[in-house]
């Protein structure tokens, strides 16, 4: 997915949304790709919850009709400017009609913002921006700030030497070689031993220094193989991947950070705390995770 040509931009009106809607133009316009629109319906809750007491089904149609009117102007947008399209109104929860519009639409990327209606609650329980990168089949962009239709200049690159790195270089430096940014390659040097073994037996300073020195060769190869059109430039942390991940943003300046994912499929889902997730949660700017196909 070097080049995504199927985009799905999810809305829902609010000034996040409308970043996310200037980012899914801006996107598709760069890359020539089909541009479609979803919004996950929230039917209004009577505020005497948890009684019996159904909305009323005017309520419900009237409530249907706006957002159908919302998601069309949206959708518009991408009209104006000769990108075809389609428009769909989802009946479920935002991120499961997310994932499921996707999976219909083979798209490779969808586009969505940071924080919606519900604030800081929303934070606090798990966006659904996080959710949508959980279950989305597909690469997620999640745009932080106001400025989504402006072209990265500076993009930072999470690398970690498994499968998953290839697919996230790949796109980044295309994205590079379309918008004229630069890259910088990141790798947490993270070691899961104990430096003292339960038997009071101590780990040689040495490997430490031999795992350095090994990484250090990796990173080097891996930007000695980006396109030479694209500038880059690598380091590495001693840190947890999303810590560094995210310091590093802030220290390079950063604009757009790229990391792959897993793929979690079933159960997998449910389970919070991968270092896509953690980075999405601390991240200062947008973050484009791609998902290996």
């Amino acid at each position: 997915m070097n080049r995504p040509q199927t985009l799905l931009v999810a809305t829902d009106f609010s000034p996040s949304a409308r970043a996310a809607e200037d980012a899914g133009v801006a996107w598709a316009k760069r890359f020539g790709s089909t541009l479609h629109w979803i919004h996950a319906l929230e039917v209004p809750l009577p505020i005497f919850e948890p009684y019996a007491v159904a909305v009323p089904e005017a309520t419900i149609g009237a409530t249907r009709k706006a957002a159908q009117e919302k998601l069309e102007a949206a959708a518009a947008r991408g009209t104006e400017e000769g990108l075809d399209g389609t428009s769909h109104l989802g009946d479920v929860p935002a991120a499961y009609a997310i994932a499921d519009r996707a999976e219909e639409l083979g798209a490779d990327l969808v586009v969505i913002g940071t924080h919606g209606h519900r604030g800081v609650r929303r934070v606090i329980l798990g966006s659904v921006a996080e959710k949508a990168v959980k279950l989305a089949p597909c690469s997620v962009l999640t745009v932080k700030g106001e400025k989504g239709a402006e072209a990265p200049d500076r993009i930072l690159v999470g690398v970690d030497f498994s499968d998953h790195t290839g697919p996230a270089l790949d796109a980044a430096t295309t994205l590079a070689k379309e918008t004229g940014a630069s890259l910088h390659l990141l790798h947490a040097l993270e070691l899961r031993i104990p430096l003292v073994t339960a038997y009071e037996v101590t780990i040689p300073d040495g490997i430490i220094e031999q795992a350095q020195a090994e990484a250090e060769v990796q990173l080097a190869a891996l930007a000695d193989g980006v396109d030479k059109a694209v500038p880059v430039s690598w380091s590495m942390r001693s840190a947890p991947p999303h810590q560094a991940i995210v310091e590093a943003a802030e220290d390079e300046g950063a604009d757009l950070i790229v990391t792959g994912s897993r793929g979690m499929t079933g159960l997998k889902h449910a389970l919070l705390g991968s270092v896509a997730e953690r980075t999405l949660r601390a991240s200062p700017c947008s973050v484009w995770t791609v998902r290996a196909s």
